[in-house]
């Protein structure tokens, strides 16, 4: 058992309730004092001023705890809203000083708000940044703060580029956030937890799992969408759209791909191939003309770090690209390794 339990057992065990309530008027001042006092009764005042007399040799610890227990219960009470903590913050600001009152508070209400924040992390940054774009950035930025540093990062990229320096310094800022922003935070924390909530069990993209499944079979993969062909001709050319993965592009041949790269601007195709393999890369950039692959080798390493949802980003506009022109004739494009004869 920690000394901070062994602590508060032993205020529990050796304290009787009145001497506590003595203790708690005691700290509060007597300008707080004098209220309570004045809602009690004749017999309730006599046993608590006797209780405040005979009170000698209370220690710090023991004092914190009872006020913690006090307000602790307090905060536990029904009918009590979230606007509770202005009331205790500036009652504690009188009896106790604005540092201790701060310290307390921040104890009792800041571990729910980092709890409620910290589920976020297992909601997509894309709809995490859809509930909270159109928030004022002052919100945004304690979103921001409260959140693991790898989902942070994530749900930047999701807010307009053009606001990144100015939510990063209200977030290197950020000291004390009041209750009413807190609040806030928690209503829309909610409102997304609850979308994901209902979504959940609800959609399945099975045609892009059995793309997926067969990107990585095995088998037969021909006679595999010709059986599905047979059974279901529209899901099986879903499926196929599905199956243009960017991991195809290595199977392609040089001229395919020479047609492609005249497509597809430079500047995206640096980001696609940010954290590729060095064999994909050699493919890709072996259909190029030495002098330009070479340029978007260097154009790749001067980019440094790119967050992974840009990187998927353009590698899908790729690919639909890619779909683009299969559809129009333009290539035949290769989507799996087929078994061939000699």
């Amino acid at each position: 058992m920690s000394d901070i339990s062994l602590n508060q057992a032993a205020v529990d065990l050796h304290i009787e309730d009145l001497e506590k309530a003595a203790i708690l008027m005691l700290s509060m001042g007597e300008e707080a004092a004098a209220k309570i006092f004045k809602r009690l009764n004749r017999e309730e005042v006599r046993k608590l001023s006797g209780a405040i007399a005979k009170l000698k040799n209370v220690s710090t610890a023991e004092a914190k705890w009872i006020l913690q227990q006090f307000f602790a219960r307090y905060k536990q009470q029904s009918g009590i809203s979230g606007t509770s903590r202005n009331y205790l913050q500036r009652t504690l600001d009188l009896a106790l000083g604005p540092r201790f009152a701060r310290g307390m508070l921040d104890g009792l209400y800041g571990d729910e708000v980092s709890h409620e924040v910290q589920l976020l992390q297992w909601v997509p940054p894309e709809v995490i940044g859809r509930f909270f774009v159109k928030e004022h950035p002052q919100l945004q930025a304690v979103l921001l703060a409260f959140l693991p540093a790898e989902t942070s990062s994530a749900v930047l990229d999701v807010f307009p580029a053009d606001q990144h320096d100015d939510l990063l310094l209200r977030v290197a800022n950020l000291k004390e956030i009041s209750e009413v922003v807190l609040q806030e935070l928690r209503h829309t924390i909610n409102l997304c937890l609850d979308y994901v909530a209902e979504q959940a069990g609800t959609q399945v993209d099975g045609v892009r799992q059995v793309a997926d499944i067969l990107n990585r079979y095995r088998g037969d993969r021909v006679r595999m969408l010709e059986m599905l062909r047979q059974y279901d001709s529209a899901v099986a050319i879903e499926v196929e759209k599905n199956m243009f993965d960017f991991n195809t592009l290595k199977r392609q041949t040089p001229e395919v791909l020479q047609t492609l790269l005249q497509e597809i601007p430079s500047e995206q195709l640096a980001v696609a191939l940010k954290g590729t393999d060095a064999g994909f890369r050699k493919v890709v950039l072996g259909a190029m003309p030495k002098r330009m692959a070479q340029a978007l080798e260097t154009q790749i390493q001067g980019q440094g770090s790119v967050s992974i949802s840009k990187v998927e980003q353009a590698r899908s506009e790729i690919m639909q690209l890619v779909r683009s022109l299969v559809e129009q004739g333009e290539i035949e494009y290769q989507l799996f390794e087929e078994a061939v004869v000699s």
